[in-house]
């Protein structure tokens, strides 16, 4: 009797190991780690330059530092993180702009409420979250632009979207949130893919300007967070199973002021006449869109172009085809953008932020900062600037997922992960089909029971033969 326990035990052992579970290898057979995306908005790439860093600075020799990341244009907040996490450029993707806007109605939605537009962030492009849910992966997010919107009939299943009224520079907050994501998310609830975004240095280089004090301060409490976020890594023995990538949405520039700056001032342009003008989103930045009235497109193009020496008209078709900003359909008819230092105002100045951000994607100051450490980045490496869309096919290939389609390029990054990581090609990569683990798992579960049966049977009866 004591034999038949024993094979008893042993098939047993073997019907839990033949059950389903959520595995930790991808379908490369390489392990799979978890993976925590964070943006610090507006942290240019050399802001850590003028500020002791010490925490920026152990990440870069226990990971990789890039020289920079150059966003895509438009260079403002959403347009640039939904690139993150699509990897697609912004006349692809379609969140053209901050605001929400219909030129029907005439109606605007603001930076805040724009995130609860559902059609405007579900235009045909898929973000990270979902297609790694759809994949068998648990994914999350905090406060990151685009959490609150719903993508195909589905959300990001966890998730946190900041209030409306929200102090994007209260550190103790910050050390909250990262709490949450760190002891909650990942280690409780074993998720694998986390986006943090944090509201500053932005915030503190529009109001007081990308050279201030007050913006050097705000980089020592990102330092500050850095290292706070990398002690609660190790804190919950996440330290080998996390990997970590630390970037910007975009820099900053300096809006130049006083006398001797001609500002950009539409209603000042002889010839333009905002009658002729069916509808504009003009007094966020350096870029603006106008969308002529019938018949009038010739005419305001005209009174517009070489009006001002540091404003360039361009009707969208004719947008430089580097910038990847004309070929979408909610990209109005003129597309106005300002040189460095200069913003486009409508009938008055209203705009006084000493910052701003928008501008040119090749001018250095909208350049951002890159960081990444963990299991499977290499340590102590430096490496050259690449294309913000080249992120997400990074991310797809540390998770172990296929991408949707993108433009960006694994082989512009995969030299900063270390051998086992850096080979293949995310497309060749086959999706895991969930439902056919559960029946591999069950018929495993009922071929082992027959088993059992035939065991205990086959006892019983040699049992009688010795009686």
């Amino acid at each position: 009797m004591p034999l038949l326990w024993c094979l008893l035990g042993l098939v047993a052992s073997s019907v839990c190991a033949a059950s389903p579970v959520r595995d930790r290898v991808s379908d490369t057979g390489a392990t799979r780690h978890k993976l925590l995306l964070i943006s610090f908005d507006g942290f240019r790439w050399d802001y850590d330059r003028d500020v002791e860093t010490p925490n920026l600075d152990k990440l870069a020799e226990d990971g990789v530092k890039a020289a920079y990341v150059t966003p895509p244009f438009l260079t403002i907040t959403s347009p640039s993180h939904f690139t993150m996490l699509t990897g697609r450029y912004i006349e692809n993707h379609g969140v053209i702009h901050n605001i929400w806007f219909n030129t029907t109605t005439q109606e605007k939605k603001q930076y805040y409420m724009t995130q609860f537009v559902d059609s405007y962030w579900d235009n045909g492009s898929l973000p990270i979250w979902i297609t790694a849910q759809r994949q068998g992966l648990k994914a999350g997010s905090l406060h990151f632009p685009g959490t609150a919107a719903t993508y195909k009939g589905e959300t990001v299943r966890v998730r946190q979207v900041e209030p409306r009224f929200y102090d994007h520079s209260n550190e103790t907050d910050w050390r909250l949130n990262i709490d949450k994501v760190i002891g909650e998310w990942f280690h409780q609830h074993d998720l694998d893919f986390v986006s943090l975004y944090f509201g500053e240095p932005d915030s503190t280089g529009h109001s007081y300007g990308p050279d201030s004090p007050e913006r050097q301060n705000m980089v020592r409490q990102v330092d500050r967070t850095i290292g706070y976020i990398r002690n609660k890594i190790q804190d919950y023995g996440l330290t080998e199973q996390l990997n970590v990538i630390i970037t910007a949405d975009h820099g900053m520039s300096t809006v130049l002021r006083g006398g001797l700056v001609e500002e950009i001032i539409l209603s000042k342009i002889p010839g333009f006449s905002f009658r002729d003008i069916e509808f504009q989103l003009l007094d966020y930045g350096p870029v603006g869109m106008l969308l002529p009235k019938e018949g009038m497109l010739e005419k305001v193009y005209e009174a517009l172009r070489g009006a001002h020496p540091h404003l360039h008209v361009f009707k969208k078709e004719d947008v430089p085809a580097r910038l990847h900003y004309s070929n979408h359909p909610r990209l109005l008819p003129i597309i106005l953008i300002a040189d460095p230092g200069y913003i486009v105002n409508g009938l008055l100045p209203v705009h006084y932020s000493k910052g701003e951000h928008g501008f040119d994607n090749d001018l250095m100051d909208m350049k951002a900062f890159f960081r990444a450490v963990g299991p499977d980045f290499q340590k102590n490496l430096l490496v050259g600037p690449f294309d913000m869309v080249d992120l997400y096919p990074l991310m797809c290939h540390l998770l172990g997922i296929s991408p949707e389609t993108n433009d960006g390029h694994l082989d512009n990054t995969k030299h900063m992960l270390v051998s086992k990581t850096n080979t293949g090609e995310d497309k060749d990569r086959v999706q895991k089909n969930p439902d056919m683990d559960v029946m591999i798992g069950l018929s495993a579960a009922v071929g082992v029971l027959l088993l059992v049966f035939v065991i205990a049977t086959s006892y019983i009866m040699w049992k009688r033969t010795k009686a």
